[in-house]
């Protein structure tokens, strides 16, 4: 049985120019441009998979993703040429081997992303989103713990990307970091639906607003349905921090045993995380 060389690729992009993460015919995006740039390495098709799909617009300082090639010469390839390759708005953070059981979309335990608003206009911060109306920073506070735990989150996703296993995702942090005139709200789940950060910023917003009850929250979850939330907010406010896995899968030795994959990796079958 010959050996498997799997590469772990950490991944950096600001999303502004890119249709999204994901392949997508006639259009720019960060999987294509990476597959481009694999394929030149390696002298055939390359296409990385990620941990989660990122809409158009939306940034990344933690993505994930894996390839198989087939020696430690190519791994040693990509780590030098790569970082070099990529357009300027994509950065090459880490190349390395590890386990062949590690899968950067499957093997994730959590996810991580942070959302910006900011409430003074300022041209050299253009990724965040300006809310010029002043917030009651104490209501969306509450509103922010209220995600806290299991919830189905049918009432945050878009509604064409809803799942049958009831859209249960177990937040583990929810909280706005303020700043005198910014604020950056941090979210932690095990998963992640289609818009669902966006939606949950947007309806927390409207809370700070007064458009909303400031005990809201719980009804919304309860509704399980997209029309009881609030408004999606912009994506260049919204950044994949950092995607979290089993330590074990770190080391090239450690091989589990691997069940068959129920979705092939190419094409890239479509993931909840696109928030």
């Amino acid at each position: 049985m010959s050996e498997v060389y799997r590469l772990r690729i950490d991944v950096a992009y600001v999303g502004r120019e890119y249709h999204g993460w994901q392949i997508q015919p006639d259009a720019i995006t960060v999987q294509g441009e990476l597959r481009r740039c694999l394929t030149r390495l390696l002298g055939r098709d390359a296409i990385p998979v990620a941990a989660g799909r990122t809409d158009a617009g939306v940034h990344a300082r933690g993505q994930v993703a894996h390839l198989t090639v087939d020696s430690a010469e190519e791994i040693e390839r990509i780590a030098r040429a790569l970082p070099g390759m990529v357009p300027p708005d994509i950065g090459i953070r880490d190349v390395r081997r590890v386990s062949p059981g590690f899968n950067a979309r499957h093997s994730a335990t959590a996810r991580s992303y942070s959302y910006r608003i900011i409430q003074v206009r300022d041209i050299f911060r253009p990724h965040a989103w300006y809310v010029h109306r002043p917030l009651d920073r104490e209501v969306m506070d509450r509103g922010a713990l209220a995600f806290l735990g299991p919830h189905d989150f049918t009432s945050f996703c878009k509604a064409k990307s809803l799942k049958k296993d009831h859209n249960l995702c177990d937040v583990t942090l929810c909280a706005f970091d303020w700043q005198d005139d910014s604020a950056i709200f941090h979210v932690q789940a095990n998963r992640f639906l289609h818009h669902m950060v966006r939606n949950m910023v947007g309806t927390l917003a409207e809370m700070g607003w007064g458009e909303r009850e400031k005990d809201s929250i719980p009804g919304i979850i309860a509704a399980r349905s997209r029309s009881a939330s609030g408004q999606l907010a912009p994506p260049q406010g919204l950044v994949l921090e950092e995607v979290h896995y089993p330590e074990q899968l770190m080391d090239p030795d450690f091989n589990p045993v691997i069940k068959p994959a129920s979705h092939p990796e190419h094409p890239e079958h479509p993931e909840g995380d696109t928030p």
